[in-house]
């Protein structure tokens, strides 16, 4: 009978524990993280057909090429990086071979490369081509780079729920979680394969980090409280800097809202000084192997921000020589560029992002007093390094703009608290219209990314990346030759084969060909092939390019044998004939 008594016993507390207890607890957390699985997959499966920027297919190829002997080399060669190195050579030494990076930190490949070696360890080749363009052409894609991103993204919305409970209400950081999970933007950003998603991981646990370190400070706690957490912040922000150069820009914000919280007159700036000293030290190391390599701390990203300007339109800066411009010159070009970046081409960077309607109520903030101070304190820390950021990605490409999306969550927080006090106010009374108002709010901040799984859904990006192609391709060439292509962060990814970038004119390729290095093969594609005919093509900066394309080849081209492929889309030529005479994917050009 004690025995039964003791059975029963046990078996009730079972079934309270599942009612009202810790098992209800377990089965909730189960059934949201199970949700939250499910609409990972269903995004990824219905728009991610495979990478489809030059900066991301980078990434890629940086990752795999990543060692502790050589450190992050590229196989991606620009004409213009090029000419620095063999300007920082005594024999003029472009150093094609184990050519360094000289515009990424190494942060995102690094983390990558351990992904792919991770499948080396267990015989698996990530790196296969998958030929019959049913699924993603490439498995590193879909298991480590998306796998990653999708990872960071998950852990971001964590800290969003943390950070919410801990300077709001559990309630806040719960509905800020929620509605993170569905926004588009955050898995947009997942599956491009840049660094913005690990960037804003970093960013979030450095602001997270920090906010528990001052809290525990004031609250009276032990040192080791606030100190683990200080420490841990400097080192989050790091790795962000370490992650993406343009989070620097959360250095301001975090100095400020330290400052704020330890005491503007008591001894607040100690905490802003022991932050810069450890944040400087730390990030030394990257800045000295650049200067080593380049002669300047931040290499050749200064470079980035001439992209597309009016002088260098396009990759032209990329893929000529040292542009020769002067520093006021230079200084006029990027703030015309910056302004039509804000003005044409991303007017609503910031006042759109998520689809505007949690945006307008976070800028509302600003002119709102909350009654708890480290809430006003961290918003204006947030508040500074986005206005930071924003002014900095103006003068770069469009994945720096998009860097903005590492505030998304404060934003969330935010604009969910002042819409929670909006509903006080409005003192409905019944508790049913204030959790209508609530839902309606995660549906309208829901809503691009529900619109965004409804058909038609993402084709694969061809034109100009056909993979099958771009392997069948670089095959051809051993390991140890060199092509050129005008899209080399393809070949590098998907065939891991050097390449160098084709250069502005003809007369620049025979000059790297006869004295820098013997090129094997050029590759063009519809990137070249589909730019308007007459204004660059004929008449244009491509004019020395276009008797190549159309296969009217001069007496003097070194590559004498040549095959289209893709239905004349793309063309392949070459020292000698390495098909046999079997074009496979297309037919001769000749």
């Amino acid at each position: 009978m004690a025995d039964n008594r003791s059975f029963e016993s046990t078996l009730h507390d079972i079934v309270y524990s599942i009612d009202t207890g810790t098992g209800l607890k377990i089965i909730r957390v189960s059934l949201y993280v199970l949700v939250l699985l499910v609409i990972m997959m269903i995004y990824t499966a219905t728009q991610f057909r495979g990478l489809k920027t030059e900066e991301s297919m980078d990434f890629a190829q940086l990752g795999r090429n990543y060692s502790f002997q050589n450190g992050l080399v590229t196989k991606y060669v620009r004409p213009l990086t090029m000419w620095k190195m063999a300007s920082r050579s005594e024999r003029e030494d472009p150093q094609i071979g184990l050519h360094p990076d000289l515009f990424h930190p190494p942060g995102y490949p690094i983390v990558l490369s351990a992904g792919f070696h991770l499948f080396d360890l267990v015989g698996i080749d990530p790196f296969e081509v998958d030929d019959s363009g049913r699924g993603v052409a490439m498995h590193a894609e879909q298991w480590v780079v998306i796998a990653f991103n999708n990872l960071f993204a998950i852990l971001t919305g964590w800290l969003v729920f943390l950070l919410g409970k801990r300077i709001f209400t559990r309630e806040i950081g719960f509905v800020g979680m929620t509605i993170y999970y569905l926004s588009d933007l955050v898995w947009r950003d997942s599956i491009s394969g840049l660094n913005i998603t690990m960037a804003g991981f970093f960013v979030m646990a450095a602001f997270y980090a920090m906010a528990v370190a001052m809290l525990n400070k004031r609250d009276g706690e032990s040192p080791k409280s606030w100190i683990a957490p200080y420490i841990l912040s400097i080192l989050f922000a790091v790795a962000a800097f370490y992650t993406r150069y343009i989070a620097l820009a959360i250095v301001p914000g975090l100095c400020l809202f330290a400052w704020l919280m330890g005491g503007r007159f008591r001894g607040g700036l100690r905490f802003v000084a022991i932050f810069i000293v450890l944040y400087g030290i730390m990030v030394s190391p990257w800045l000295v192997r650049n200067y080593k390599v380049s002669g300047n701390p931040v290499a050749m990203v200064g470079y980035s921000a001439l992209v597309d300007t009016d002088n260098f339109p396009g990759d032209s800066l990329m893929r000529g020589k040292d542009p020769g411009i002067g520093i006021s010159e230079g200084m006029s070009m990027v703030a015309d560029k910056w302004n039509v970046n804000y003005t044409k081409n991303h007017p609503t960077a910031i006042t759109g992002m998520g689809g505007g309607a949690l945006m307008a109520l976070f800028l509302v903030t600003f002119f709102y007093h909350f009654i708890r101070p480290q809430v006003n304190y961290l918003r204006w820390g947030v508040g500074v390094s986005l206005g930071v950021m924003a002014i900095l990605a103006g003068f770069f490409s469009e994945s720096s703009i998009s860097m903005l999306h590492t505030f998304w969550p404060f934003v969330v927080l935010y604009a969910i608290a002042f819409f929670y006090i909006l509903i006080d106010r409005l003192d409905l009374g019944v508790r049913l219209y204030n959790l209508g108002l609530k839902l309606l709010l995660v549906l309208i901040a829901a809503l691009p990314f529900l619109l965004t799984l409804m058909p038609p859904h993402e084709k694969p990006p061809y034109p100009p990346y056909y993979v099958p192609a771009i392997s069948k391709v670089t095959s051809l060439l051993s390991p140890r030759e060199v092509m050129c292509s005008d899209m080399p962060w393809a070949t590098a990814w998907y065939g891991d084969r050097i390449t160098i970038q084709m250069p502005r004119t003809l007369d620049d390729f025979y000059e790297i060909n006869d004295y820098n290095q013997y090129i094997s093969g050029l590759y063009i594609t519809t990137i070249t092939k589909n730019k308007p005919f007459v204004r660059e093509l004929l008449d244009g900066p491509e004019k020395s390019w276009l008797p190549v394309m159309s296969g009217r080849t001069p007496a003097d081209f070194p590559l004498k044998e040549a095959i289209s492929l893709l239905r004349q889309d793309q063309i392949f030529f070459s020292d000698r004939n390495r098909w046999g005479g079997d074009s496979g994917t297309g037919e001769s050009a000749h």
